[in-house]
């Protein structure tokens, strides 16, 4: 009962609302900017390791002065959000979106999403092609096996992690210790360090870097195991759907070319299939330059 006090205190310090899915799952999301019901409504997708309030602390003053309504959601198992083991990115539009979607009586709405929250933004514009009237890509990645046909370089963490089958069983348990030694005791500092390394830029900004570990550790207040279940292949790389069924003829695509998590050759295939505008200018920022 303590731990659950103590949960409701974080959640409402951290301001965020709860929504329950037609699965009986909780989750978190924020709102800022504008709260006008009229007004036009943008969702943000955080990254991996990541949640809500960090999208909201990148777009909030975004919003306001476009005077639009604002909306960042966190994703299975981040932050205040329920788990769910062996997702699939296509499930989540359907699940958690239409849920926040319904609790806020929105109907159209522009998407964004950064790096994980790519694949997410698309999956709403495949599962909403009416409703969803605007996509933004930043840092984008495409799925395992379009990599493989198209010959491009690997997104970090591409093969490297099990499949959700695999965590399923027993022999898994010490995966399961040793990362949530990584999520859990080892500072959100260590962590960070593949957002500093070999950009001058991102260390020196010492307010990125506060919102970003400040997001981690709120990130697994719940505990790591959920986190754990997002490692996996099958829910990073490999989504349910096929992007190239993703129709949308209002998207713009964000990638630098200094990008060292996800080679830009991705998000440019991207721009290429939705004749999108493409921006790709390198700032010293890499995967974090959208921030």
């Amino acid at each position: 009962a303590a731990s659950d006090v103590y949960k409701r205190q974080e959640l409402e310090s951290a301001e965020q609302c709860l929504v329950i899915t037609n699965d009986g799952r909780q989750v978190a999301y924020c709102r800022y900017g504008s709260q006008d019901p009229v007004k036009p409504v943008v969702i943000n997708m955080h990254g991996s390791g990541l949640e809500a309030t960090f999208e909201r602390a990148t777009y909030e003053r975004i919003c306001q002065s476009l005077d639009c309504r604002g909306i960042a959601i966190s994703l299975p198992c981040c932050g205040f959000s329920d788990e769910k083991p062996g997702r699939k990115v296509i499930d989540w539009p359907a699940e958690d979106l239409t849920a926040v979607l319904v609790a806020e009586s929105i109907d159209q709405f522009h998407i964004t999403g950064h790096s994980q929250g790519t694949p997410h933004a698309m999956a709403a514009a495949l599962y909403f092609p009416q409703r969803c009237i605007g996509l933004g890509l930043n840092a984008p990645l495409i799925p395992t096996s379009l990599c493989k046909e198209l010959d491009f370089a690997n997104t970090l963490g591409t093969g490297q992690t099990p499949t959700s089958q695999q965590l399923k069983t027993v022999f898994m348990g010490w995966y399961f210790s040793l990362m949530g030694m990584v999520f859990g005791c080892l500072p959100p500092s260590f962590l960070s360090q593949f957002i500093k390394k070999g950009f001058p830029k991102v260390k020196a900004d010492v307010e990125l870097v506060d919102r970003f570990e400040s997001s981690m550790r709120r990130a697994v207040v719940r505990g790591t195991c959920g986190d754990i279940w997002e490692t996996a292949q099958d829910t990073c790389f490999n989504w349910g759907f096929d992007v190239r069924d993703v129709k949308h003829s209002n998207v713009i695509v964000w990638h630098s070319d200094d990008d060292s998590a996800i080679s830009s050759e991705q998000g440019l295939w991207l721009a290429d299939y939705f004749s999108a505008k493409y921006e790709d200018t390198s700032e010293g920022y890499g995967h974090m330059t959208y921030c």
